[in-house]
C-alpha cells in the first residue's frame, strides 16, 4: 500500500530492498524514528521472494510509500524507480540492512541548508556485526579537497549515510545502468556529483553500518573491485591528457598507492616509476581542473608528498628489484620531500599551471 502527502517533504529516503527480511524492520523503524519528522519513505521491493512484503505491508505509516517490482531489476535500478518518484528537497539513501540514528536527517538537512554550494553529505559509520553489536567506528575524509582526491582512487563515502540534493541527483543522471559498474554504482554516481558539486563528510557517526556474509557488498567483493577500478581510471582519465600512457601508469599508479604496507607491488619497477610520476601530474592537473588555490592546496600537497615520500623510501628498500631501480624510486621519492617542505606552503602547482 502507498501513501502520499499533499506537501512536498523536506526529505525523501530511497531504500531499495531484495529478500530483507532478516534486518528490513529495524532498518525501516529507524527511518520512521528520526527527530526530523519531515520526510516520505519510498520502499522499492524489488521481487523479494522471502517475507519482506508481509514485513512492508505491517507499516501503517503515513509517510510510507512502497513500491514493488515484478521483476528484479538490482540496486542501480530499483533505486532510480524510487528516485523518479521522490518530491523531497534532499535525497537520503539507506541500505536496507543498516540503522539510521535519530538525528540522522536533522544533522544533514542543517548542514545542506547552511551550506547551499555542497550538494551531497555523508558521515562516518559506527559498524555492527549480524547481531547489532557494535565493532568499532569506520572513519572518511571530511574536506570536499581531499573527498574529490580520494574519489579518483576509491569512494570515501558510506552509500548508506548520503544525503544529497534531488536536484543534483538528477542532473548527474541517477545511478547508471552500466554492467561495468554493477555493485559500485554507488562510487560511480557520487564520482559524477562531485565533478560538479562541493562535498562533503560529517565527522559525527549518523549511520549503523552492518557487516555481515550476505551483503552483495560481501558475496560480490571481486566484481565490485574490478568495478571500481574501472570507475577510478575514468576519474583519472578526465583528469589527464590522453597523451600519456593512462593504462601502463594507471596499473603502477595504483599498485604505489594501494600495496599495503610490508608488502611489494607485483609490478616490474619501472611501471611503479610511472605511476609515482603520473600521480604527481595527475595532482597538478586535479588542482586546475577544480579551481583549488591557497592554503588548502599546499596542505594538500604537503601531506601528499609526504605519504608518497615514505612510500618510495619503503619500496627502495623492500622490493626485489635490481639496484637501478631501487636507486629510480628513492629518487622520485626524494622529489616528493624536497616538495613537501621546501616548496612555498600556499602550493604552487595551481598558480603554475594558471601561468602554462
Amino acid at each position: 500500500m502507498s501513501y502520499h502527502h499533499t506537501i512536498a517533504p523536506v526529505v525523501s529516503v530511497v531504500m531499495p530492498t531484495y529478500n530483507g527480511e532478516r534486518f528490513l524492520r529495524p532498518a525501516i523503524e529507524s527511518i520512521l524514528n528520526q527527530t526530523l519528522t519531515d520526510f516520505e519513505l519510498i520502499v522499492i521491493d524489488d521481487a523479494s521472494t522471502d517475507s519482506t512484503p508481509r514485513i512492508l505491508a505491517g507499516f501503517k505509516d503515513a509517510r510510507l510509500n512502497l513500491l514493488t517490482n515484478n521483476c528484479n531489476l538490482g540496486i542501480a535500478g530499483a533505486t532510480n524507480k524510487g528516485l523518479a518518484v521522490a518530491r523531497g528537497e534532499y535525497v537520503a539513501l539507506q541500505d536496507h540492512d543498516d540503522v539510521s540514528l535519530p538525528h540522522r536527517f536533522q544533522t544533514q538537512v542543517a548542514f545542506l541548508a547552511a551550506h547551499p554550494d555542497f550538494a551531497l553529505v555523508g558521515s562516518n559509520c559506527i559498524l555492527i556485526d549480524g547481531e547489532g553489536t557494535r565493532d568499532g567506528i569506520q572513519v572518511q575524509p571530511e574536506d570536499d579537497l581531499v573527498l574529490r582526491w580520494e574519489l579518483l582512487v576509491r569512494n570515501p563515502f558510506h552509500h548508506t549515510s548520503v544525503m544529497a540534493r534531488l536536484s543534483a541527483i538528477r542532473e548527474t543522471g541517477g545511478y547508471s545502468a552500466d554492467p561495468s559498474f554493477h555493485f559500485a554504482e554507488d562510487y560511480d554516481l557520487i564520482s559524477r556529483l562531485a565533478l560538479h558539486h562541493r562535498v562533503a563528510n560529517i565527522k559525527e557517526p549518523l549511520v549503523l553500518w552492518r557487516r555481515h556474509s550476505t551483503t552483495a557488498t560481501w558475496r560480490n567483493q571481486s566484481q565490485q573491485t574490478i568495478a571500481a577500478e574501472t570507475i577510478s581510471f575514468r576519474n583519472m582519465s578526465v583528469m589527464i591528457s590522453p597523451g600519456l600512457e593512462q593504462t601502463y601508469s594507471f596499473d603502477g599508479l595504483r599498485a604505489f598507492l594501494l600495496t599495503p604496507a610490508g608488502k611489494v607491488p607485483d609490478l616490474p619497477a619501472r611501471q611503479v616509476a610511472g605511476g609515482v610520476q603520473l600521480i604527481r601530474e595527475l595532482r597538478r592537473r586535479f588542482y586546475r581542473v577544480y579551481g583549488f588555490t591557497g592554503p588548502a592546496v599546499g596542505k594538500h600537497r604537503r601531506q601528499t608528498d609526504w605519504i608518497w615520500a615514505k612510500h618510495a623510501a619503503a619500496l627502495a628498500v623492500r622490493a626485489p628489484w635490481d639496484w637501478r631501480s631501487r636507486m629510480q624510486i628513492l629518487f622520485l621519492g626524494l622529489q616528493c620531500l624536497v616538495s613537501a617542505f621546501f616548496v612555498p606552503f600556499w602550493g604552487p602547482d595551481s598558480k603554475a599551471e594558471e601561468r602554462r
